[in-house]
């Protein structure tokens, strides 16, 4: 009797496991239970896991974190028809997200929120940004600061005669300070560097401790973190410190601002306390800009602002450090068409073709996020004759699509020309797209498309970057929230 109980519950939990909750979604890698496709995902990493799914299971598939499933879209014109044509459906964020809350103290922020609160804080947010200047020159001119600060910096390096030099940190600078003037005012350059390696640390190991397939897998299932005490300790120490510094200053900014005075604020931390004090003043209580929110929208902002971009731009420099002759075509086209020093703009860009092409072919080959952030369908909907439903996590994986032959020939070369038409003009085709689509694409686009294209042309328009024999540049990827290049040096001379 007992060997027949067994027997059945057994062959229950068989048929549970690989049949009944796989029933109906698009095919995929075999779970296992609690821990889903995470041996996989370890034996191959999580880069080589997606494209090999892909590559088996064709443009729609589903994989498992934990007993969570995935459906992911890998191909151009279902990610158009489902995330941009019909983006409210997909526009919700899973609900169990442990390690999410855990770093926000809760469902807060602007990534992970969805519904009312993140219309609100969205619509919020971009406001803000406009009115600091998000397109507009005044913009422009807060990011050619930073590449003034930059330049000038390395010019002092080659003239003391320093012959091997590390331009990455500066550029971490550079796009840090531009991301924290916008949220706290103020700039990292004259006095406040340590101030910025301190968090600069913090949040490499923030987005290395959060990025990991372990903690993705933990994310879904609370039970695995007291199985796994090591991540979890990983992850809270990441946070504690991130959550130190943040708090610090929003409390000493808070205390700076003058409530009273009938002033525009100057950045975001302001702005948003600024709102809630009129709410309070108006008699609203039930609203929702709270310090948590504050501290939740800084963080993303911060994250989407620098990590992303600070990175990109390092990632340029090695590959034209490791690609001269497309470094030469850089080059020649900045001396045929600015031919000086001077600053280039925004007003340059329809003519410097080339470098445009650099920088997509660089967030393109650079493949700068492994997984995209999960979407959550807000509705049941139905693709390619799947009847998906409503609350299912699903996601256009763009780290496929950018290194797929059907619309990337030859994707494992960097080939700027890919991005030129016949008649040499840059283009952009839909299936570029780093910054996600849809509705919960990059709310901060626009700034870091500037940021790429000021600091790389401004950049190489003053110097000629190149490897050091002995040791060049590593192109191995560390793998977090998202990929980092390793440390490295470069000899650089003056153009002028």
């Amino acid at each position: 009797m007992i060997l027949l109980i067994f027997t059945l519950l057994f062959g229950l939990w068989m048929f549970q496991n690989f049949y009944w909750k796989r029933k109906g979604l698009p095919p995929g890698p075999t779970p296992l239970p609690l821990i889903g496709n995470l041996l996989s995902i370890d034996k191959l990493g999580l880069e080589d896991f997606f494209t090999d799914i892909k590559n088996k299971y064709g443009d729609i598939h589903t994989f498992w974190l934990g007993e969570s499933p995935v459906v992911s879209i890998n191909d151009v014109p279902t990610i158009l028809e489902t995330f941009v044509k019909d983006g409210e459906t997909f526009a919700g964020r899973p609900t169990n997200m442990l390690v999410t809350d855990m770093t926000r103290h809760g469902r807060n922020g602007l990534i992970f929120t969805d519904g009312p609160i993140w219309r609100e804080h969205r619509r919020f947010a971009l406001h803000v940004l406009r009115d600091f200047g998000m397109g507009k020159n005044l913009m422009q001119e807060r990011v050619l600061d930073e590449v003034s600060v930059l330049i000038d910096g390395v010019k002092k390096q080659i003239a003391a005669g320093e012959k091997e030099i590390n331009i990455q940190d500066g550029i971490d600078l550079g796009i840090g300070s531009i991301i924290n003037a916008l949220l706290f005012g103020y700039s990292f350059n004259k006095n406040k560097q340590e101030e910025f390696y301190e968090l600069k640390t913090h949040l490499q190991r923030f987005m290395r401790a959060v990025g990991s397939p372990l903690v993705r897998l933990c994310d879904r299932n609370p039970f695995m973190f007291k199985m796994l005490p090591f991540i979890y300790g990983d992850v809270t120490r990441a946070i504690k410190e991130l959550d130190g510094f943040f708090m610090k200053q929003l409390a000493a900014h808070e205390k700076e601002i003058n409530f009273d005075a009938d002033i525009e604020a100057t950045d975001f931390a302001e702005a948003f306390l600024k709102k809630r004090k009129q709410l309070e003043a108006e008699g609203i209580k039930d609203h929702t800009f709270t310090d948590k929110q504050l501290y939740g929208a800084c963080l993303d902002l911060w994250i989407a602002g620098q990590e992303t971009t600070s990175n990109t731009l390092a990632w340029l420099v090695i590959y034209l450090m490791l690609n001269p002759e497309a470094q030469k075509k850089v080059h020649a086209e900045l001396h045929s068409v600015i031919g000086s020093d001077r600053f280039i703009t925004v007003e340059d860009k329809t003519q410097l073709n080339y470098v445009n092409a650099v920088v997509a072919e660089t967030q393109r080959f650079c493949n700068l996020v492994p997984m995209n952030v999960n979407h959550r369908l807000v509705k049941d909907v139905e693709i390619k004759g799947y009847r998906i439903p409503a609350n299912t996590t699903i996601l256009h994986q763009i780290s496929t699509v950018l290194f797929d032959e059907r619309y990337f020939p030859d994707p494992l070369k960097f080939k700027p020309e890919r991005f030129l038409d016949s008649d040499g003009k840059f283009f952009q085709p839909s299936s570029l797209m780093p910054f996600g689509v849809g509705k919960r694409s990059c709310l901060g686009e626009g700034l870091a498309r500037l940021e790429l294209y000021l600091f790389a042309a401004n950049l190489f328009n003053h110097f000629e970057i190149n490897a050091i024999p002995s040791k060049p540049p590593n192109t191995i990827r560390i793998i977090g929230g998202t990929v980092q290049p390793e440390p490295f040096l470069a000899i650089i001379k003056s153009r002028f």
